[in-house]
């Protein structure tokens, strides 16, 4: 057996292993589907699995247009889901979409490494009560290596607390804990300790980029086209984890998304001189001096972005 098979098997043994009803009020997964290759790997390994299980696309309103196509045209079961203010910003907000929009200038501050609020409320709220699937894999960054595992079980306070001294989980410091062992003692102990609202099974937690890929081309299962321009990852638009060379690009690419961050960053503005909240930190003149602050361009307030002429990224 080659070494994808292996993986191929495990995979297909991990969510067949995992029964839901154990984790949760539903005797079906609920599929974390971005619409990347990774959550099409999944999708189709769910299949393979012969498990029941329902796909969900949470909208951001930041996805590029192609990808949010390509899930219409190419998985016209998944559902889609629009994320909405629940008690978070007041009750007049109750109900209503959240937007990245709206979220900026609510948290007077954009999205930055650090301080990622838009995960939370535009993808991270979805599968509440559910036993969820996602392709998250430790081969895509040294933080997911060091706080994913096969199973993530998130904020159990004592009851993960209670876990530190088992050898079969590791605490991630953000009030969960992750299953790093794959036997049937560990999966027992993971039934035993789950009492929140959400635990995540990560099948193909341990597959390289090239597992993926591979598999990809002997399923012969479709990809966003995006890929094929030479797109390395299809999350939001303008995500600061994302390298600073690829948010040039994507703005490059899809620049009305630009002008509506600059256009957010100025409402952002407003509402901190609202709040009386321009301190030293926030004494920036324009949406222009924050854009440069948050792409980490080293540009003093008041300096014209090359970008923003446009120039393209080659030619800086």
């Amino acid at each position: 057996m080659s070494e994808l098979a292996d993986k191929v098997k495990h995979s297909i043994e991990r969510i067949q292993n995992f029964d839901p009803r154990m984790f949760s009020d539903s005797n079906s997964y609920y599929l974390a589907f971005s619409g990347g290759k990774d959550s099409c790997v999944c999708k189709r390994l769910m299949d393979m699995a012969g498990v029941k299980y329902d796909a969900h696309y949470r909208v951001t309103g930041v996805d590029p247009p192609e990808l949010v196509r390509f899930i219409r045209e190419q998985h016209p079961d998944v559902q889609v889901d629009i994320p909405l203010y629940d008690g978070d910003r007041g009750e007049e907000w109750n109900g209503r979409q959240i937007t990245m929009w709206n979220l900026i200038p609510w948290k007077l501050m954009p999205p930055t490494r650090i301080v990622r609020y838009c995960c939370e409320f535009l993808k991270e709220s979805g599968g509440d009560g559910r036993f969820v699937v996602t392709g998250v894999r430790w081969a895509e960054s040294a933080k997911r290596r060091k706080n994913q595992g096969l199973v993530t079980v998130m904020g159990q306070g004592k009851k993960v607390k209670e876990l530190e001294d088992n050898p079969y989980f590791r605490l991630t410091g953000n009030g969960g804990a992750v299953l790093i062992s794959d036997n049937a003692e560990s999966r027992h102990m993971v039934d035993a300790c789950v009492t929140r609202r959400k635990t995540c099974l990560n099948p193909i937690i341990d597959w390289s980029d090239e597992d993926v890929w591979e598999f990809i081309r002997s399923e012969n299962i479709p990809v966003c086209g995006l890929y094929e321009e030479g797109f390395k990852r299809l999350g939001c638009i303008g995500c600061p984890m994302a390298s600073k060379h690829g948010r040039e690009r994507e703005f490059l690419r899809w620049p009305a998304y630009k002008r509506a961050y600059l256009r957010t960053f100025q409402k952002m503005l407003d509402e901190r001189a609202r709040r009386g909240r321009m301190d030293a930190i926030w004494r920036m003149d324009t949406a222009v001096d924050v854009f440069n602050w948050w792409m980490e361009y080293d540009l003093l307030p008041g300096q014209i972005d090359l970008l923003e002429e446009g120039y393209g990224v080659d030619d800086l």
